[in-house]
């Protein structure tokens, strides 16, 4: 839906229901459509990295992370906020490419540790650089001091939904 649909879509319900107040819904439908065409475009970007977000999600936390003894999968299902399972799954389809590798923990024998291999910290290098000008070029529009002020009101919405 078009941003101009957002207004006429307000205007209607003013028209069939003048008693509702509909103006959430400026806000609400358009960080909707902007979640949506922001994922669209990311997808896009990453697709020809052969990377899923999910994928890139995981191989930039190790990055981030750069535990120098692996970082444990059960952290990287917490920072991904997904089920142990659903991480497992990831990293296999990592593993499988070449891009992370499996360790026994030095400090506990029954766990894991996951690092990136070379080739997943070039991937990673360069599915970020790919991630980084597609926000640029979504938020493009605003000034520095504009883009603080949305970051900041965003997170005041945002962070009681996590609790």
């Amino acid at each position: 839906m078009p941003d101009d649909q957002v207004d006429r879509m307000v205007a209607e319900w003013a028209e069939a229901a003048p008693e509702l107040d509909v103006s959430v819904l400026q806000v609400i439908g358009r960080l909707l459509r902007g979640a949506e065409r922001t994922e669209q475009r990311l997808t896009a970007a990453l697709a020809p990295l052969g990377l899923s977000y999910a994928d890139f999600d995981v191989i930039n936390t190790l990055r981030r992370r750069n535990d120098h003894g692996g970082t444990h999968p059960r952290d990287l299902a917490r920072s991904a906020l997904v089920t142990s399972g659903a991480m497992t799954a990831r990293l296999d389809r990592l593993l499988d490419r070449g891009l992370v590798r499996r360790r026994a923990d030095a400090d506990d024998r029954r766990a894991i540790r996951i690092s990136l291999t070379r080739k997943g910290e070039r991937l990673a290098t360069e599915a970020l650089d790919a991630v980084l000008a597609v926000d640029e070029e979504i938020l493009a529009p605003l000034s520095e001091r504009q883009r603080t002020a949305l970051a900041a009101t965003l997170k005041r919405i945002v962070l009681p939904l996590e609790s």
